[in-house]
């Protein structure tokens, strides 16, 4: 099955990336980083026994008494201007690419060079069921399983060096116990990790992966659902007292103007306020209690 690249609504796509919702709490925090028995202070897993969510992993450094903040960038590869601007900030970062995009090889490694990491951002049928806002392709509660499962395997086979899979809108989608039930058992076969963007109350995205052992994370703050640089920098004030609270905070945005420009005056000040910026890898295995992924020979770059 070939991904089509249909006709889409740009507008329509890129505002409804960033559905106004109120901030989810992670799931059970492990241990503060950099404590005695945080599962990142165990050395980094190495050899044969590395999935690919493992290998692909930019190797984060340790993080003693220090809060670790991740920034995933999401609807990367087709608003090409916010796409180079994104990839050109510091990092590490995770960015999630829409399987639909053109060009997908030489923008990830170009991104993926700059120290990034890579995931895929699955189109999920939203309230709205409109692909000018999903993005061909979507998995959908109305088709049969055997699509629903072509669809995603397309998409998995176009983003080199992904770790893992977040979802794109999936306001319908994330609610349903079988199509979630297809979509973790595919990235566990993949051996990739899931994020749960968390775009609607009683998401069971995330608890369904967890259940048959995918590594898991939910989404804990929305950098631009405000479309403003006032609304980013105050998500980002709430970032930074979230990760000081819980140890680790993962904080989604998207490649508009204002998300950038606060995210390029921001991003530089973590060290000195005494964060430390990890990708998804990182904060996945720390929340699911894993030895932290090392440099793998499979790492695109």
């Amino acid at each position: 099955m070939r991904l089509r690249r249909r006709g889409l609504m740009l507008g329509g796509l890129t505002a409804a990336a960033a559905p106004i919702v109120r901030p989810a709490m992670a799931g059970p925090i492990i241990s503060a980083p950099g404590s005695a028995d945080d599962p990142m202070r165990a050395g980094p897993l190495v050899g044969p026994e590395m999935q690919p969510w493992q290998r692909y992993a930019v190797p984060v450094q340790g993080a003693p008494g220090r809060p670790a903040i991740t920034i995933v960038i999401d609807d990367m590869g087709v608003m090409h201007p916010g796409t180079s601007r994104a990839a050109a900030l510091p990092g590490p970062l995770t960015l999630s690419w829409f399987p639909f995009a053109r060009h997908l090889p030489e923008q990830i490694g170009a991104a993926a060079a700059r120290g990034h990491e890579t995931t895929l951002h699955m189109p999920m049928q939203a309230t709205s069921n409109s692909t000018s806002q999903t993005g061909p392709d979507p998995l959908r509660i109305d088709l049969p399983p055997a699509e629903n499962l072509a669809r995603l395997r397309a998409a998995i086979d176009v983003i080199p060096g992904s770790v893992g899979i977040n979802n794109h809108m999936g306001s319908v989608a994330t609610r349903s116990v079988p199509l979630m039930d297809i979509v973790a058992l595919e990235t566990r076969a993949r051996g990739l990790l899931f994020l749960d963007s968390v775009v609607i109350p009683h998401s069971v995205a995330a608890s369904q992966a967890r259940a048959v052992g995918v590594p898991a994370a939910s989404r804990d703050v929305f950098i631009d659902h405000v479309p403003t640089l006032a609304g980013v920098r105050a998500q980002l004030e709430l970032t930074e007292r979230m990760a000081r609270r819980l140890g680790n905070v993962i904080a989604i945005g998207h490649p508009h103007p204002w998300t950038l420009e606060g995210l390029e005056a921001w991003l530089p000040t973590l060290q000195a306020k005494g964060f430390v910026l990890w990708p998804l890898s990182a904060a996945v295995a720390w929340r699911n209690a894993l030895p932290p992924p090392a440099l793998g020979p499979d790492r695109v770059v």
